[in-house]
């Protein structure tokens, strides 16, 4: 029988693993094996097929298969009882790495018990601690309030004076005592000279009210920003802050100086106001005066509510007060001024002028919500603010049918001086046809009389 080595090595090579790992084909495979068994003749053609090397061929190529397909199989069992042995090894390491994650899981259960408990008594052990550090704390500050109490009974406030003199701090500590002690000693009456320590402690509140206003006064005028921060602060913290919003917005030199504008002579020559009165003007003029002080309010709140954020710790409130002053004491009387002035001179006037006023204080308002809104006016309260400051302006010209009885007698006072001027034109008109006639009857008169006479004399 042929053996392997017997075979061409192109033969050897095709009876190899590796050809079957490429997923050859039977065909191709066959194909492979004969395609060097072909004789070929002298004239081209093809001669009679030999068996006999196709024999050997694949008798060789028989025996090599079967190697092949033996050491195949030896490989596979050998795979197979390997896996074996590493599956039977994974299965013994799961198990065990199970029991170590249950004996772990329940170790944790233990531990999270554990934590569990600790942290409850901890919980309530800082609870206690705080309690007792609160009632501590409490204790303390009732013995100085008592303290400070039997020093405004015996008439010496040395101790909160000592505070009153000190750091802004210390002032804030002060502030917060006295409104204390008011709060007590207006509530003891049982015992001796109570009434005599209420009147001190009130006096001295009185006093710390009235230096710390004092500081906030000088830091205004110096613009010293943190201490005036500082001491609205302690002022807010004394009495709400009331004290300090007036005296910020009644000392504030935008309401001192334009105190003049409230005056009669800050009012437009007469040529703005005889425009005023034309029926046929149609674009009315308004008071440069009080667009000037629009203008100059539009201004003076962008600066002024930066100012105010930045001091006040409530914002709020202090422009709250300051808007209202705005409107009741600069644009209403202003408005009031000229509109008065208006009135005296004619019913259209008067109207024109309301008209304007109402168009130039409502773009007044949009402009200040806009200035307002980004970083003060979160809830939308002074835009509403904004609104019926606005309303209270114009609201006593307008209720009880004050508007609408305005405008019917603006109505009959142009309807009677067109009516004059008509009828006197058309009264002027017949005058003067009549002024015509008798000047001609008068002329032809005159040419008779002379045809006359001078018949008379020839």
């Amino acid at each position: 029988m042929a053996s392997l080595y017997d075979l061409d090595q192109h033969t050897r090579d095709l009876l190899t693993l590796d050809t079957f790992l490429k997923q050859i084909t039977v065909k191709e495979f066959v194909e492979g094996l004969t395609e060097d068994h072909t004789i070929q003749e002298s004239n081209g053609r093809t001669a009679a097929i030999n068996p006999k090397p196709y024999i050997r061929t694949f008798e060789a190529s028989l025996e090599a298969l079967g190697q092949i397909s033996a050491e195949l199989n030896s490989r596979e069992q050998k795979i197979q009882h390997d896996a074996r042995q590493a599956d039977a090894a994974h299965q013994r390491t799961v198990a065990a790495t199970e029991s170590q994650c249950h004996a772990l899981t329940n170790q944790f259960s233990d531990l999270d018990l554990l934590v569990s408990e600790v942290a409850s008594t901890t919980t309530s052990l800082g609870e206690a601690v705080d309690l007792v550090s609160r009632q501590r704390n409490r204790a303390a500050s009732s013995q100085f309030i008592i303290k400070c109490y039997i020093s405004f009974l015996e008439n010496d406030p040395t101790v909160v004076e000592t505070m009153r003199t000190g750091s802004f701090e210390d002032q804030r500590q002060c502030a917060i005592t006295v409104r204390q002690l008011l709060r007590i000693a207006r509530k003891i009456n049982n015992i001796p000279r109570a009434a005599v320590a209420r009147e001190n402690i009130e006096k001295y509140a009185e006093m710390v009210e009235r230096e710390l206003l004092k500081m906030f006064d000088k830091a205004y005028r110096s613009a010293d920003m943190s201490s005036m921060k500082a001491v609205a602060g302690i002022l807010t913290e004394f009495n709400g802050g009331a004290s300090v919003i007036q005296i910020f917005v009644n000392q504030h030199d935008f309401f001192i100086m334009k105190d003049k504008l409230l005056h009669e002579s800050m009012i437009d020559d007469d040529s703005v106001w005889q425009k005023l009165c034309d029926p046929t003007c149609e674009d009315a003029p308004f008071d440069t005066a009080t667009k000037e002080l629009l203008d100059e309010i539009r201004i003076t709140v962008k600066k002024e509510s930066l100012i105010i954020k930045r001091v006040f710790p409530h914002p709020f409130s202090v422009l709250r007060v300051f808007l209202q002053r705005l409107f009741a004491q600069t644009i209403q009387q202003r408005i009031e001024l000229i509109l008065s002035h208006a009135k005296s001179i004619s019913t259209l006037a008067y109207l024109r002028t309301l008209q304007n006023a109402h168009k130039e204080i409502g773009a007044l308002v949009e402009d200040l919500k806009a200035i307002l809104k980004p970083d003060l006016d979160h809830g939308g309260g002074l835009s509403m603010l904004l609104d019926q400051n606005m309303q209270d302006v114009f609201v006593p010209y307008i209720e009880n049918r004050q508007y609408i009885d305005t405008e019917k007698r603006n109505l009959q006072e142009l309807t009677s001086v067109m009516l004059a001027r008509f009828n006197n034109y058309h009264l002027n008109r017949k005058t003067s046809k009549n002024h015509k006639l008798l000047n001609k009857l008068g002329t032809v008169t005159g040419r008779e009389r002379w045809a006359k006479n001078k018949n008379t004399g020839n």
